[in-house]
């Protein structure tokens, strides 16, 4: 996947290709093609090429960040019989109507921060379709005059659009490796501490010590504001391992 570092000032709405919007901060794909209504516990689910992707709001990854949730848990989209989808205009009521600003919870394909159903204001973000104050892309300004995308609490959740100028791509590779259809177990070790302690310590030294050191830290891209309370976008990713590159 490849992102621009600076997208600069918000452009004309452009269609999304491929349905890939952007990535999120434990590695998943944020996709925007038709809902099907089927998730998991967590509100995401695998499409034709196996990919784990999310549409709506996450639970796990926005709970593990602190974005305040729904009291209904991963079943919020469910109606209260627990037999059909939740009406439409019904869906923001499992949200409190304010919550804390919501961290950067990933980057679009054009490089503008994506956040998850509360802004810097703490009002819980409604699609434009449903009175919200976001535009037809799901993104609008804050205060200090930067744009970003949000994840609502209304259909269509995800970006329909994008308004970057230069939209990066993102691309896969199949396998033909397969999960067992039993599952996959895991061994979890408990490393015991030593019974006795080393009684010898190396007997030499280094002789010699790097002549130079580095003249540059590394920087990285983040567009939260300090009033934001973010995670590291990058470090995030990577440990994930999914590969972004900012171009």
């Amino acid at each position: 996947m490849t992102i621009p570092a600076e997208p600069g000032a918000p452009d004309a709405a452009k269609e999304i290709e491929g349905d890939v919007v952007g990535i999120l901060g434990n590695g998943v794909l944020l996709d925007s093609h038709k809902q099907t209504w089927s998730y998991d516990s967590c509100n995401g689910h695998s499409d034709t090429k196996g990919q784990y992707h999310y549409h709506i709001p996450p639970l796990c990854l926005l709970e593990e960040m602190g974005v305040e949730f729904a009291d209904s848990g991963s079943s919020w989209w469910i109606n209260a019989n627990g037999t059909a989808v939740r009406d439409y205009d019904s869906m923001a009521s499992q949200f409190s109507e304010t919550g804390s600003p919501s961290p950067i919870v990933g980057r679009a394909l054009d490089g503008y921060p994506i956040y998850a159903l509360y802004d810097e204001g703490g009002d819980l973000q409604r699609s434009a379709e449903y009175g919200g104050t976001v535009d037809e892309c799901n993104g609008k300004l804050d205060s200090a005059g930067n744009y970003g995308y949000y994840i609502t609490a209304d259909p269509p959740f995800a970006p329909s659009c994008l308004k970057g100028k230069d939209i990066g791509y993102f691309t896969y590779h199949t396998t033909n490796i397969r999960c067992p259809a039993t599952g996959i177990s895991n061994t979890i070790l408990t490393q015991k501490p030593p019974t006795s302690v080393p009684t010898s310590v190396p007997t030499s030294v280094p002789t010699s010590v790097p002549t130079s050191v580095p003249t540059s830290v590394p920087t990285f891209v983040s567009g939260a504001s300090s009033e934001y309370p973010s995670w590291n976008f990058l470090v995030f990713v990577a440990a994930a391992g999914a590969a972004v590159l900012l171009f």
